[in-house]
């Protein structure tokens, strides 16, 4: 797997004209378009079968735990093998004691919990850390060598963002949150914690009405008004000669 689009071959000023210029196709070529799935559907395809880590499971509080839409349960049942990760001790051990496998670890340390998975997934949590690339090195240390990182995380540049603040002047999101990601800095990540970008998703699912009236839109906004969270995909690059 190469190393994705770095722009220090560039130049070292990271406004460059010719690295600007060149960006923007290499991350349209990048960009897959899921329209059949919304974005949990996706993680659980894509962890069907799999050796999988959740990095954050808790989701804030105990009260998800019985939510027909909690994402930990939803892909530890497709899983062939599923470990959870969270730093809050008291619900990792509620959770434990009701048959799941989740431990308490800093994912933004240099832990090695000294296990290897096919797929590290992290669900909304890179908005909420101090250091997203301490918590990718994290995940990239615990994949194995064909493994991939799947990061969701909120689009701010979608219609939902937007019509809020539209109507109240700022957007007010979750009051937890201290960063946007969008598939540049996605990539800034990946060079900082010598990953690759392979791919950024954009997955929710569209009825065929939807789909075909989205179809004439799409000719004059912007494909990823329509799409409220990126899926970002990377991997370990090839350690070259």
């Amino acid at each position: 797997m190469k190393k994705s689009f770095d722009w220090t071959t560039y130049s070292d000023d990271p406004n460059n004209e010719q690295a600007r210029a060149e960006v923007l196709p290499w991350l349209l070529n990048h960009r897959q378009v899921h329209l059949d799935s919304d974005l949990l559907d996706y993680i659980c395809n894509r962890t069907r079968g799999k050796r999988v880590l959740d990095i954050g499971v808790v989701s804030h509080s105990a009260l998800y735990f019985e939510d027909e839409g909690w994402r930990h349960r939803r892909i530890r049942n497709v899983a062939s093998y599923c470990v959870g990760i969270d730093i809050l001790q008291p619900l990792v051990e509620e959770l434990n004691k009701r048959g799941f496998d989740v431990r308490c670890v800093d994912a933004t340390s240099d832990a090695d919990i000294g296990e290897r998975f096919e797929i590290v997934f992290l669900g909304d949590v890179i908005e909420h850390v101090d250091n997203p690339v301490a918590l990718l090195r994290f995940a990239g240390r615990h994949l194995t060598p064909e493994g991939r990182i799947l990061v969701s995380t909120p689009n701010p540049f979608s219609r939902k963002f937007y019509r809020r603040f539209s109507r109240l002047g700022t957007p007010v999101v979750n009051l937890d949150h201290c960063a946007w990601f969008t598939p540049t800095t996605a990539l800034e990540l990946a060079r900082r914690a010598d990953l690759s970008l392979v791919a950024y998703h954009l997955a929710k699912r569209f009825t065929k009405f939807k789909r075909f009236s989205h179809s004439f839109s799409w000719r004059f906004t912007p494909l990823e008004y329509s799409f409220p969270d990126y899926i970002f995909e990377f991997a370990r690059p090839d350690p070259g000669p």
